[in-house]
């Protein structure tokens, strides 16, 4: 599934409401290790085998949607945040490849969004 882009707080919102388990990707454009990572979100988006029902990909630059980026209170980039059932569950920081691929595998199977 494609990663989806946020362009407001409302629709980060509207996206919390409605699915069961969010993983969203906060970066900038200018930012050298941002960059680096995106591809790989953008892999693991593509590369497992979940319900898109029940996990959404999702990423926002933080110049472009300053009210999200003081919502979730960045204080740097890149950050991963993981909502289930609209809370926030887990917050990454950093261009760890390995950490985001545990994170990102940790989220679908606790949604319980594996198809076999």
């Amino acid at each position: 599934m494609p990663v989806v882009e946020i362009k407001s707080l409302a629709q980060y919102k509207e996206l919390l409401q409605s699915h069961p388990a969010v993983i969203i990707d906060a970066s900038a454009e200018w930012c050298g290790p941002c960059k680096a990572i995106s591809p790989i979100f953008e892999k693991l988006s593509h590369e497992n085998n979940y319900d898109p029902e029940k996990v959404v990909f999702a990423k926002f630059d933080t110049d472009e949607v300053p009210d999200l980026a003081q919502e979730l209170g960045i204080r740097s980039i890149p950050t991963f945040f993981t909502f289930k059932d609209g809370d926030l569950d887990e917050k990454l920081s950093g261009a760890n490849p390995s950490a985001l691929t545990k994170l990102v595998g940790n989220v679908i199977e606790s949604a319980g969004a594996r198809k076999n």
